[in-house]
């Protein structure tokens, strides 16, 4: 937790608003996660509720809560249309965070 803090500390050095900056463990112009971290799901897991808790506007790139493990592009763009499993383990770790962000209004708090 210290590097976190650390790290977030050194970056506002470089942005004026660290909170409106993205935070994504997947996106589209690189290999997903898993693709380089084979098979570890839970760490996949923590570090997109990580992303969904942290500062910053957090994104959830689409298969991620499918567990996709797609390559560099386009590989990493997998059609999601016939997989869509809205019961899978991670669809819903995903659902229950958001829903927590939007009781608890997250956007609301200010960081000391």
């Amino acid at each position: 937790m210290t590097k976190i803090d650390t790290r977030y500390n050194g970056e506002g050095y470089h942005f004026k608003d660290i909170d409106a900056l993205g935070l994504f463990v997947d996106n589209h112009d690189n290999a997903r996660f898993l693709h380089n971290h084979g098979g570890k799901n839970e760490q996949l897991k923590a570090a997109t509720v990580f992303s969904l808790t942290g500062r910053g506007i957090p994104f959830v790139y689409y298969g991620t809560e499918q567990y996709y493990a797609g390559g560099n592009d386009p590989q990493n763009r997998e059609s999601l249309w016939n997989d869509m499993n809205t019961q899978s383990d991670f669809y819903q770790i995903i659902a229950k965070v958001n829903a927590q962000r939007k009781q608890s209004e997250i956007w609301n708090q200010e960081y000391i």
